[in-house]
């Protein structure tokens, strides 16, 4: 059966969102007009985590407003809706996992990724076990997942390695953090990535767990996550699309040489996660090195798209691997 992106409810999930959040299509001038033109970035979860510094960095520091934009940040109502936001209109940029844009290509919706934000594959499996983790030794245990589709891809993959199929293992979905379910006992092996599941477990009294990444299982070294835009509007507004990445690069360079005021700043605008202070300090720190590769943001290339998609292809999980210019395009970098 092939995985994917379940688009069925698209009409419904975009009612629901524009009765929540308005039908404003960002067109509120165009930049260098005098006027700041109005930009929504969907993030890529429902709930305030770490990677979105950037974007709140960038405007409270005055960036966005500096480079013509007056931009809104919307978390999506789920881990499955920001492609429907970007492809409905409900926002014009934003960010995602690089298997919803592979996915959403193969649906036909009109979302291009602009720039990387990571630069590597930093997901994998992390157990609180003493002994290092071997796939073929996962047959029949317990490991915490998350329903999103960068999970499905991968997870795959990487017990394919160990001969291993998703029918050897049995999964739990945690719809918060997959991590309490690990430290409580409930599950084996969790799914995460190094810099928000790695960290929420050092942080909670996990100590160091064993840890295997992705790329030494057999899958490929993708960035996890990429920076996203309506294709239609960025093929309209090029100067809207260059203004905001340049100004989100700005946020995170801020961040990277103010972490502490950084988190302050997350935190004040999301009270709900003050508490985890230590958590949102570390997960930032940890998030960082995860932005640039030999010093430069951004960048993608053909061989991180083709790679990816040939293995989904291999894996039976994507019918066919379309050229790399239907997933990304470096015309909008600053």
């Amino acid at each position: 059966m092939k995985m994917r992106t379940t688009w069925l409810a698209v009409l419904l999930v975009l009612a629901m969102i524009v009765a929540a959040c308005g039908e404003d299509d960002g067109g509120g001038g165009t930049v260098g007009d005098g006027a700041l033109t109005e930009l929504t970035v969907a993030t890529e979860w429902p709930f305030p985590d770490p990677l979105w510094i950037p974007f709140l960095a960038a405007q409270d520091q005055g960036f966005y407003e500096q480079n013509g934009l007056d931009v809104t940040v919307q978390p999506p109502p789920d881990n499955s809706t920001t492609m429907k936001m970007l492809a409905g209109g409900q926002a014009q940029v934003g960010l995602s996992a690089i298997t919803d844009v592979v996915f959403g290509a193969a649906e036909g919706l009109p979302v291009l990724s602009v720039a990387n934000m990571s630069r590597s594959n930093n997901w994998g499996l992390f157990s609180l076990d003493e002994q290092p983790i071997e796939v073929s030794a996962l047959a029949g245990k317990t490991i915490g997942i998350y329903n999103d589709s960068w999970t499905a891809a991968m997870l795959p993959l990487m017990l394919e390695s160990g001969g291993l199929t998703m029918d050897d293992v049995q999964t739990v979905a945690a719809t918060t953090s997959v991590i309490p379910l690990l430290l409580g006992g409930k599950i084996d092996v969790a799914t995460e990535v190094t810099n928000l599941g790695g960290v929420e477990i050092t942080t909670s009294g996990g100590g160091e767990p064993q840890v295997l990444l992705a790329p030494e299982a057999g899958a490929p070294d993708t960035p996890v996550w990429v920076y996203v835009a309506n294709a239609d509007f960025a093929g309209e507004n090029p100067d809207v699309v260059t203004a905001w990445l340049e100004a989100t690069k700005q946020g995170a360079e801020w961040a990277t040489e103010n972490a502490e005021e950084a988190v302050a700043l997350f935190e004040q605008l999301y009270p709900e996660v003050a508490s985890a202070h230590e958590y949102n300090l570390e997960a930032w720190s940890a998030t960082v090195p995860l932005l640039t590769k030999d010093g430069e943001f951004f960048t993608q290339t053909d061989e991180q798209w083709t790679a990816f998609t040939q293995a989904l292809v291999g894996a039976d999980q994507l019918d066919e691997a379309l050229d790399p210019s239907e997933y990304y395009t470096n015309e909008y970098l600053p």
